[in-house]
């Protein structure tokens, strides 16, 4: 992060001491134009005028209260980060957060009062690094077909890992494949700003197959390392279009020397599927020839349950959106102990995914819940790092057992 950057930020409370302590505690670590503002309309009017970095919205005010000026915000199409400040019940906050994400702003967080340095600090920091500002300069909107496919003939899409591990032991047994765009001029892009550009065109079929022969390429190097792990692969519903599909997939398996069975295909449910008849025959088929299925993103699609009772799925991911910050909502445990009540009937592995948290994987080791991915075991990985991880992994279970 660098320091000398100065951030404009407007923050909106009707409580002029909390305006107070928020400019001091943000000038304490950061340098930063600060405009407060005790009624709505005013600071409406500052940052239809201004770009603004940061505005902090109190939800309870009087005259226009915050959901008010979340309203205006995405009238004004504006896409400075939020962050709600609230005294009230955490609810409120996460329903408000939820409003804001349909109108499309960009709330990054909740704080309830009152408001620590350590807070504002974090926030900041986490907000600003390196890597975020540059890829602020970044949307979906900044890249077409053409160099989408330029660099996928260059050779520019590569393979990340992200383990996925034993839970509660916290070993690793696999991991996600995941493509990234290794871009000459922007660095490492996830998939954010390609995949949509992929999947609208004629490059989905041939991309997906590239992807799935980097990673049989990758396991039959390394196949003594990996033998004992499995490893997901995502298809796109378009995928399941192509009827040849899964003797495609069986045949490279087959060339690489990798045994199906070490492969789980992932289809994501909020996509799933338009033609059920013709997406069930290959899913069935990929079955057939040893591959395992998983279903992504579970919950966050309209036939979740019809979905499972058609189709032989062997795994079930619960989103991150239910298991970050489970360890404190109410609501997303109610719907993790459902699913994973559902999931064990139906003998499908469960995959919580998107664990950051010490608390929330506390929470998750309350219930039978077969593997984590996230950011508190490991960022997607570099091939090579991945192998380094393994290697410690095998170390430590040496020093164990002679221990």
């Amino acid at each position: 992060m660098d320091a000398r950057k100065t951030f404009k930020i407007v923050a909106i409370d009707d409580n002029g001491l909390i305006l107070t302590q928020l400019r001091l505690l943000l000038q304490h670590n950061f340098s930063v134009d600060f405009y407060g503002f005790t009624n709505g309309p005013d600071a409406l009017d500052m940052i239809a005028e201004h770009h603004v970095d940061v505005i902090f919205l109190d939800l309870n005010m009087p005259q226009m209260d915050g959901i008010e000026v979340l309203r205006y915000l995405s009238d004004l199409n504006v896409k400075s980060a939020i962050v709600l400040l609230s005294g009230e019940d955490n609810t409120i906050i996460k329903m408000a957060k939820n409003l804001a994400q349909l109108r499309a702003l960009n709330v990054v967080t909740g704080i309830d009062k009152p408001i620590t340095q350590v807070q504002i600090k974090h926030l900041i920091s986490s907000l600003f690094d390196d890597n975020k500002v540059a890829s602020a300069e970044l949307n979906t909107q900044t890249f077409d077909y053409e160099d989408v496919a330029q660099a996928v003939n260059n050779k520019q899409m590569c393979l990340y890992l992200q383990p996925k591990l034993s839970l509660p032991e916290e070993n690793i047994v696999g991991a996600e494949f995941l493509v990234r765009w290794n871009h000459p001029e922007f660095g490492v892009l996830t998939p954010y700003y390609f995949i949509d550009i992929i999947e609208d065109s004629d490059l989905v079929h041939d991309f997906s197959i590239l992807v799935v022969d980097e990673a049989f390429a990758f396991i039959e190097k390394h196949y003594e390392k990996l033998k004992e792990l499995t490893f997901n692969i995502n298809l796109s519903v378009k995928n399941l279009e192509d009827i040849h599909l899964p003797e495609r997939l069986a045949e490279l398996a087959s060339s690489y020397s990798v045994p199906p069975q070490m492969i789980t295909l992932e289809v994501t449910e909020s996509l799933l599927i338009e033609n059920l008849a013709e997406s069930l025959d290959v899913l069935l088929r990929l079955r057939l020839k040893g591959f395992s299925l998983s279903i992504d993103d579970f919950g966050t699609g309209y036939s979740s349950i019809k979905q499972l009772s058609q189709i032989p799925f062997c795994e079930l991911k619960l989103d991150r959106c239910f298991i970050h910050g489970c360890a404190l909502d109410k609501d997303k445990q109610a719907i993790i102990e459902a699913t994973v009540a559902l999931a064990h009937k139906l003998h499908l592995k469960i995959v919580a995914e998107g664990i950051e948290n010490p608390n929330d994987l506390s929470f998750l080791n309350h219930y039978k819940i077969d593997y984590g991915q996230g950011y508190l075991f490991a960022l997607p990985l570099k091939k090579v790092s991945f192998l380094k991880a393994l290697e410690q992994q095998k170390h430590y279970s040496v020093r164990e057992n002679y221990n």
